[in-house]
């Protein structure tokens, strides 16, 4: 009888850390998951305000050399800071991946060795 109180005073706990792992885990999510729609943003605007500048800049051009050289430079600025981007978004996508599984992984062995 004492075993059975036991085990499911056991199982009751281990129910209890697994809801508060999952509910830090959803927490970390969201946190996570607002700076990375921040990041994306923030990218865009970066994208938005080259553009506007390139126009700008098409507009003032003195001759057809003047603009394909403009162009060029534009091109392979964007290219530069789209591949930076890329990169920054991937690496803050990994991170809030890593980081809202952690508290569901932590503790994930520890639960499985009590309950046997």
């Amino acid at each position: 009888m004492e075993d059975r109180k036991t085990a499911e005073k056991r199982a009751s706990e281990t129910a209890r850390e697994a809801a508060a792992r999952v509910q830090e885990s959803s927490s970390k999510a969201a946190e996570g998951f607002r700076e990375y729609q921040l990041k994306v943003l923030s990218a865009t605007k970066a994208n938005i305000d080259a553009i506007f500048e390139y126009a700008q800049d098409a507009v003032h051009a003195q001759s057809v050399p003047e603009l394909v050289e403009l162009s060029t430079t534009h091109s392979r600025r964007q290219l530069e800071m789209m591949a930076e981007q890329a990169r920054e978004i991937a690496s803050d996508a990994q991170k809030l991946a890593t980081e809202s599984a952690r508290p569901l992984t932590s503790g994930f062995g520890n639960q499985l060795s009590r309950m046997s």
